[in-house]
């Protein structure tokens, strides 16, 4: 009976850190770039992993046209 309730505790910890975690990833997109949060919203976690990833890259690389180019549908 404890085991059980133990296990249950640690995934319901386990899930509301998973979600603090894809929910911080929105804020950044959200507080840098001055994206709108509703279209973020539609958007799932991979997908928000894949356009952090593609705007590192563009930093990296410099290009700020295309830096616009990608960000400017999430914008309101």
């Amino acid at each position: 009976m404890l085991i059980s309730i133990a296990t249950i505790f640690l995934v319901l910890i386990y899930t509301i850190i998973k979600h603090l975690l894809s929910k911080s990833g929105q804020r950044y997109l959200i507080d840098s770039y001055g994206l709108d949060s509703k279209k973020l919203e539609s958007l799932s976690k991979q997908d928000i992993r894949a356009l952090r990833a593609s705007i590192s890259q563009l930093h990296k690389q410099n290009d700020a046209f295309g830096l616009e180019e990608l960000l400017r549908r999430y914008r309101p």
